[in-house]
C-alpha cells in the first residue's frame, strides 16, 4: 500500500532515513546527557532536555532532505572497493554476504509504518479514556474549594478559563486538556489530604496548566510514536517528564511553603495511584527521587552510567563509520578516501584523494564520536598487567561480591552491584537484616539504605508486635515513626493497629494523647480512622465543646465530620436559634447551612 502513495525512490530514502537515526538519536541522547550532568536548576534541565527531544525530531526531516535524488546508497559491500584494481578473491569475498534481492530499506519503511499504526492506536485508546473521565462520573466541585483554586489561579497568573471537578473515577489529581485545560480532583484526594496538603497538590496541577505542558505532552506523544523504535527516543523523553514533574513540584512548594507536607501528600496519592498516560497528575515520574528531591535526601545512584555511555558511544561510532562509508561517492561535497591497500599485492589505487576538506570528510565526522567511545570503554577495561594500580582494588571488588554471593545475592548485573556499591550495602547489613527476620531483595536492600533502615530499627519495631514488609518499613521511616511512638498507640487500647493506620497518623499529625482529649468529651471507643478524619476535617476538641455548649450533646463522630465539612459553626448555630429554631437536630442544622436560607 505504501508503493501506490510513494515513489520507490521517496521509500528508499525514507528507509535510509530512518536507518541513519538510529545512531543520530543515540549521538543526541549522549549530548543531552552531557549537558545537563552539569545542571542543578530543574527548569534549565527540562529546557535543555526539551530542546534534545526537538532536535530529535526535527533531525530524520533534515535527514531526508539532505538525501536528495542520487544521493542513495546501496546495501550492497561492492561500492567501497570500486575504485581499487584489488584481486578477484577479495571482491568476492567482499560481496559474498551481499543481498540485492531483498529490499531493506523498503523493508525498514514498512516496518515503521506498522509500527506508528499501533502506536497512534494506543494514543487513540488513551485520548478516549480521557474524554470517558472527563464526563464519567464527575461533578461540580463544592464553592468553598473551587474559590481556593481560583485563589492559586490568580497567583499562578492564569488568565484562562478553567474547569474544576470532582471525579469518582480517578485515584490521584491529574490535569486533562490545553486549550480548555481541566483540573480533575479526586474524592479521595479531596477527604484524604488535609487542606496544606490539597493546596499543595492543587497548585502542582495548575503549574501544569501555566507551562502548557499538556502541549508539550501531547507533542511528546507525537514523536514517540513516530519514532517509537528508537529506545534514545524514549529515554530522553522519560527524562523530560521526570524534569516537568519537578518544575510544578517547585512551583507548588514555592506557593504553599512546605516540602515536607508535600512530600507527605505524594506518598499517600501513590498509595491511590491510576493516572492515565496521556493526563498530566501530580503522582506522575519517579515517587522516590521526587520525594528525595524535595526533601534534599540523597538519590538512589541512576542514570546512563559509564558502560551505557561506552556502548552507546560504540554505537554511535559504528553508525557514524556506516554513514561515511555509504555516503562517500554519493552526498555532495564528500571527497574520496584514501584507503592504505599497499598489502595486497597488485592493487592499485585508481583515483586520487581529492584537495583536503577536512571539515567536510566523513573520517573527520567520525573522529569525536570513535574517541568518545573509545574513552568511556577504556573506563571499565580491567587494569592491564602493565597498570600501575595496586592489585588490591580487584581483591577488594571481588570480595565484596563474594561477600554478596554468600548471603544469597547472586548472578548481579552491573548496575546492581554499582547501587549497592553506592548506597554502602555491605554483606553484614544484609546478614543482620536476616537476623532481624527482613529478606529484602536488592532493589529492597537499596531503598532501606537510602532512607537510613537498619537492623536496630527493624528489631526494635517489630518488637512492638507490627510485622511489616520491606516498603512498609521505609515508609515507617520516611514518616518518623518510632517504636515510642507505636508503643504510645497501643497503650490508648489499639493492641491490634495497622501499619496502614500508624503511617495515616504519622502523616496527618495524629498525636496518641490525641484519643484521651477527646474520650474526656464523651467520644467513647474511636476509630483510629475516626481520629484521622478527625485531623484532616480541623475538628478540634473546642471545636466539639462548642456544639456541646450550644445543645449538640451525644453526637456520633460522623456527625461532627458532617457538620464541620458543611461549615456549621457555633456562630451558625446561634443565628438559627434567634430565629426560632430552638429545638433542631443536627442533620437539621446542616440542611438549613445546605439550603442557603440564614
Amino acid at each position: 500500500m505504501s508503493a501506490l502513495l510513494l515513489s520507490p525512490e521517496t521509500i528508499h530514502r525514507l528507509g535510509w532515513t530512518l536507518i541513519h537515526f538510529l545512531w543520530q538519536g543515540f549521538a543526541l541522547a549522549i549530548l543531552g546527557y552531557i549537558v545537563m550532568l552539569p545542571v542543578r536548576k530543574a527548569a534549565a534541565r527540562y529546557t535543555l532536555a526539551l530542546t534534545a527531544f526537538v532536535a530529535m525530531a526535527l533531525c530524520p526531516i533534515v535527514t531526508f532532505l539532505a538525501l536528495g535524488p542520487g544521493t542513495v546508497p546501496s546495501l550492497s559491500f561492492a561500492p567501497v572497493f570500486n575504485g581499487f584494481a584489488a584481486p578477484a578473491t577479495l571482491l568476492s569475498a567482499a560481496t559474498a554476504g551481499a543481498s540485492p534481492g531483498y529490499d531493506w530499506p523498503g523493508m525498514v519503511v514498512v516496518f515503521w509504518l506498522a509500527g506508528i499504526l499501533v502506536f497512534s492506536v494506543r494514543a487513540l485508546g488513551g485520548w478516549i479514556v480521557l474524554e470517558r473521565l472527563c464526563r464519567g462520573n464527575t461533578e461540580t466541585l463544592c464553592s468553598r474549594l473551587r474559590q481556593r483554586c481560583l485563589s492559586f489561579q490568580r497567583r499562578l497568573g492564569i488568565k484562562k478559563t478553567v474547569r474544576y471537578l470532582e471525579s469518582q473515577s480517578l485515584d490521584a489529581p491529574a490535569v486533562i486538556g490545553w486549550l480548555r485545560p481541566i483540573v480533575l480532583l479526586p474524592v479521595t484526594a479531596i477527604t484524604g489530604l488535609s487542606a496544606q496538603q490539597l493546596d499543595a497538590v492543587i497548585a502542582h496541577e495548575l503549574a501544569h496548566i501555566r507551562r502548557y505542558d499538556s502541549l508539550a505532552n501531547l507533542f511528546q506523544v507525537t514523536v514517540e510514536s513516530c519514532l517509537f523504535y528508537h529506545p534514545a527516543v524514549w529515554w530522553l523523553s522519560r527524562r523530560v517528564r521526570t524534569e516537568r514533574e519537578h518544575c510544578c513540584d517547585d512551583l507548588a512548594v514555592a506557593l504553599c511553603g512546605d516540602a515536607t507536607e508535600y512530600a507527605r501528600a505524594l506518598v499517600l496519592m501513590e498509595q491511590w495511584r491510576a493516572t492515565p498516560a496521556l493526563a498530566l497528575g501530580a503522582n506522575s515520574g519517579s515517587l522516590r527521587s521526587r520525594i528525595a528531591r524535595l526533601l534534599a535526601i540523597p538519590a538512589t545512584a541512576g542514570g546512563v552510567g559509564t558502560r551505557g555511555l561506552a556502548v552507546i558511544g560504540i554505537l554511535v561510532m559504528g553508525g557514524v563509520l556506516f554513514a561515511s562509508t555509504s555516503l562517500t561517492d554519493r552526498l555532495p561535497g564528500f571527497s574520496g578516501l584514501n584507503f592504505n591497500v599497499s598489502g595486497y599485492p597488485g592493487a592499485t589505487p585508481q583515483y586520487a584523494p581529492a584537495s583536503p576538506t577536512p571539515d567536510t570528510s566523513a573520517t573527520q565526522l567520525s573522529r569525536k564520536p570513535a574517541l568518545f567511545a573509545i574513552a568511556s570503554a577504556q573506563s571499565d577495561r580491567p587494569a592491564a598487567p602493565q597498570s600501575t594500580r595496586q592489585p588490591v582494588h580487584a581483591t577488594s571488588g571481588e570480595s565484596y561480591i563474594a561477600g554478596l554471593e554468600s548471603v544469597g545475592l547472586k548472578n548481579l548485573t552491573a548496575d546492581q552491584l554499582i547501587a549497592l556499591k553506592v548506597q554502602g550495602v555491605t554483606p553484614q547489613y544484609i546478614r543482620e537484616l536476616h537476623a532481624a527476620g527482613l529478606n529484602p531483595d536488592v532493589n529492597g536492600l537499596v531503598a532501606l539504605k537510602v532512607q537510613g533502615v537498619d537492623p536496630t530499627y527493624v528489631r526494635d519495631i517489630r518488637s512492638t508486635g507490627l510485622k511489616p514488609s520491606v516498603d512498609e518499613f521505609i515508609a515507617l521511616r520516611v514518616q518518623g515513626v518510632t517504636p515510642e511512638y507505636v508503643r504510645q498507640i497501643q497503650s490508648q487500647g489499639f493492641k491490634d493497629v495497622s501499619v496502614h493506620d500508624i503511617i495515616g497518623m504519622r502523616v496527618q499529625g495524629v498525636k496518641p494523647s490525641d484519643f484521651a482529649e477527646f474520650e474526656r468529651l464523651g467520644l467513647k471507643g474511636m476509630s483510629i480512622r475516626d481520629l484521622i478524619a478527625f485531623r484532616v476535617q480541623g475538628i478540634t476538641p473546642d471545636y466539639i465543646h462548642s456544639l456541646q455548649s450550644a445543645g449538640f450533646t451525644n453526637l456520633h463522630t460522623q456527625d461532627y465530620i458532617a457538620a464541620k465539612v458543611q461549615g456549621v459553626t457555633p456562630e451558625f448555630i446561634q443565628k438559627v436559634k434567634s430565629h426560632g429554631f430552638a429545638n433542631l437536630n443536627i442533620h437539621q442544622v446542616i440542611a438549613l447551612k445546605n439550603s442557603g436560607v440564614l
